[in-house]
């Protein structure tokens, strides 16, 4: 085996139509806009709710593009033949398909990368366009460090398929959060309490618990074993350092996000907000005691 490059050249113009995707992504959000902005504002003075409406779109938004992204990911996992051996419950099998030397991969997972690629930039740009609210910073950093780590994956080593399991397990709580948020807005004052219980055990079940168990776990010990001797001194133990250093970054964010989940559940289930809507209510990432 010759010497492992560290970028894949093909796949660094791969990239170019995730800024298509994401142009997409910010096309069909300003329809969406246009779409239920009256139905939205009709129902906001209905129901004398002090929410914008560009807030409930917002959450919508998110809510249904999480629910598909949750969905393509397992779909990927359970059914598609690339992941033969490799699955949230045994993740060895996870690198055996892939080469370093090669810039080969398989085409679904390839479309799954650039839209997720896709759809980071849309976040990260939608305010720019006039489409969606700025995050705020906290979040811009979680979307700065997933884009980063969703691009050295993809261009870099064989960890595409594990990558993908990762993406799995981040899924799963993004459509909850946002459906929490989206029924406090609208003062369903069970369900939303209810809900974000619902997304804090999923999320701390899955980014707390599953992501280093099975991610962390895999690209730290079973990374080295999927590759020769040569690649690993190579270019692979770049990819490892990388990959491993991005993932536990985002992990102890994900920490850092437990103390203002734990108040949120504190402040719905003893009704210091009487009722009303507050956007740090469900915001996770900006949370604070009145």
């Amino acid at each position: 085996m010759g010497e492992t490059p560290l970028f894949h050249v093909e796949r660094l113009r791969d990239l170019k139509q995730s800024l298509w995707i994401a142009l997409i992504f910010i096309f069909l959000r300003g329809c969406m806009n246009r779409i239920t902005k009256k139905k939205l504002e009709a129902t906001r003075k209905k129901r004398g709710l002090k929410v914008e409406v560009d807030k409930l779109q917002e959450e919508i938004w998110l809510v249904v593009c999480g629910t598909l992204f949750s969905i393509c990911s397992g779909y990927l996992i359970s059914n598609s033949p690339n992941f033969k051996g490799c699955n949230l419950f045994k993740t060895s099998e996870c690198y055996a398909a892939f080469t370093t030397a090669t810039g080969d991969v398989p085409k679904e997972i390839k479309i799954y990368y650039l839209t997720e690629v896709g759809w980071y930039l849309s976040l990260m740009t939608k305010s720019l366009f006039g489409v969606g609210r700025f995050d705020s910073f906290v979040m811009e950093f979680h979307h700065v460090i997933t884009l980063g780590l969703v691009i050295w994956s993809y261009t870099t080593g064989f960890t595409q398929r594990i990558g993908v399991i990762i993406f799995f397990i981040f899924n799963q709580s993004n459509p909850l959060l946002h459906l929490s948020k989206l029924t406090n807005y609208m003062e369903w004052k069970t369900s939303r309490v209810y809900l974000f219980l619902l997304f804090a055990s999923v999320f701390f079940v899955s980014r707390i618990i599953l992501l280093p168990l099975i991610g962390i776990r895999s690209t730290f010990f079973e990374m080295k074993q999927g590759v020769t001797e040569e690649a690993w001194n190579g270019a692979v133990v770049y990819t490892w350092c990388t990959t491993n250093s991005l993932l536990v970054a985002l992990w102890l964010l994900n920490i850092y996000w437990l103390q203002p989940i734990i108040r949120v559940i504190k402040r719905n289930l003893s009704g210091m907000d009487g009722g009303r809507p507050q956007d740090d209510t469900v915001t996770i990432d900006n949370a604070k005691t009145k």
